[in-house]
């Protein structure tokens, strides 16, 4: 009865083709659902693995922005050897600050940072190394040259297009004023663009990065540092790296514990989830409608085969194990063109699929999270087996009502045409 199940499912070359075609556009909808699910969790768990053990260190009572107005304040340099000297201390990174002016009252952050440390985003300090869309980082080379990475909000504005990458020069008018920005009495700073990156947040996407020696020369700050990351060698070793740290420098520095990652996870991350399970239940419940429609017209068409199989005494555990199997064989063909189709589309369509239907329900600073995220497909084990419990689900639950209509089936029934 399995051989006939198997054989069965070619009987019709036609329908094979439509059902799979049906069958596989809920199941590529499953994997885009899940690969955006899976993208925001990855997401997550990089910030936690950047915040969980580190702490920020700022001037007391200042956002340490040397251009900002009452924040200009900065913390001195002797602050980076006295925080490298603490137990447990595994990293340090040094960052300076500033703000330019760009349309209206709006304004863009510049930050000053050591090739190789992390990104940090202004807003979103934790939530380092933002996705590079175009052009090149920031590499040991670059040190004191005028170069830049900028983020997608900053070309927007500038009209530097991706292109235009490496050609495409900003300057810094570093005598503008603002109305939290006071002028500095510098000459203008031309920087040259190497690359463009996504944060997945409206403010960090208007940064401007450059190394922190050419920061130093073209805002005149030869000594002193706006942020101190320091990042202990674990979680459990963070209480007591603070402790020394508020003993060392806590007269002239506020020791901050950055705490957007939980926010990141209470917003969206959160929403994402809930939308990704959304779409994968709807994506289960059309496999499942799909399957019941095929099983109970075969059904049908097959009567008289299964009243002459029941009339010759098959048992009606035979039987259902012949339509049962043929309906897992349509499912897994459904979601080996689904799979094929998301090999080859994935990764875009995921990327339109999240900017209509899960982007609308985001807070919205968090409107360009899409283009921050790595959305391409990943197949392993895991998928594997989600296909296989799919496929299995959604034989079982569509063909239920045939399996009763064929237990319920009597041979006079039937044949009672023949």
């Amino acid at each position: 009865m399995l051989r006939i199940g198997v054989r069965n499912l070619w009987r019709s070359k036609l329908r094979l083709a439509l059902v799979a075609a049906l069958i596989g556009a809920p199941f590529f909808l499953l994997l885009v659902m899940q690969s955006i699910g899976d993208a925001v969790q990855r997401q997550t768990e990089t910030l936690k693995e950047n915040v969980n053990n580190t702490l920020q260190l700022r001037a007391r009572g200042s956002m340490g922005h040397v251009n900002m107005v009452g924040n200009e304040d900065i913390l001195p340099q002797d602050a980076l050897a006295k925080v490298k000297g603490v137990r447990h201390v595994s990293r340090v990174e040094s960052y300076l600050l500033a703000m330019t002016p760009t349309e209206g009252n709006n304004f863009a952050m510049v930050v000053g940072v050591d090739p190789g440390d992390t990104r940090r985003l202004e807003s979103h300090g934790e939530a380092g190394n933002p996705k590079l869309l175009h052009g090149r980082d920031l590499t040991d080379d670059d040190r004191g040259k005028r170069i830049a990475i900028i983020g997608q909000g900053v070309a927007k504005w500038a009209g530097i297009k991706p292109e235009d990458v490496v050609r495409a020069t900003l300057t810094l008018d570093l005598r503008r004023t603002h109305p939290v920005i006071f002028a500095l009495d510098r000459t203008p700073v031309t920087l040259t663009v190497v690359g463009i990156y996504a944060s997945g947040y409206v403010f960090g996407d208007m940064q401007i990065f450059m190394p922190f020696d050419s920061f130093r020369e073209a805002y005149g700050v030869p000594e002193g540092i706006s942020w101190l990351y320091v990042r202990a060698d674990s979680a459990d070793n963070l209480p007591a790296v603070e402790k020394e740290l508020r003993t060392l420098v806590g007269d002239v520095a506020d020791i901050i514990s950055p705490t957007t990652v939980a926010e990141f996870q209470t917003t969206a991350t959160a929403a994402v989830q809930r939308l990704a399970n959304a779409g994968i239940a709807l994506s289960a419940v059309l496999m499942v409608l799909v399957v019941f429609f095929v099983m109970l017209l075969v059904v049908r068409e097959r009567g008289w085969e299964i009243g002459t199989l029941k009339a010759l005494g098959a048992a009606d555990s035979g039987i259902v194990a012949s339509f049962l199997t043929e309906a897992v064989l349509l499912c897994a063909v459904g979601a080996l063109a689904g799979t094929l189709l998301f090999g080859l589309w994935g990764g875009r369509l995921a990327q339109l699929v999240f900017g209509l239907g899960v982007a609308p329900f985001l807070p919205a600073h968090y409107s360009t999270l899409a283009g921050s995220l790595s959305l391409a497909p990943q197949f392993g084990g895991a998928m594997l087996g989600m296909l296989i419990a799919a496929c299995l689900f959604a034989a079982l639950a569509g063909s239920a009502w045939g399996i009763r209509q064929i237990v319920k089936l009597s041979p006079m029934e039937a044949i009672r045409h023949e």
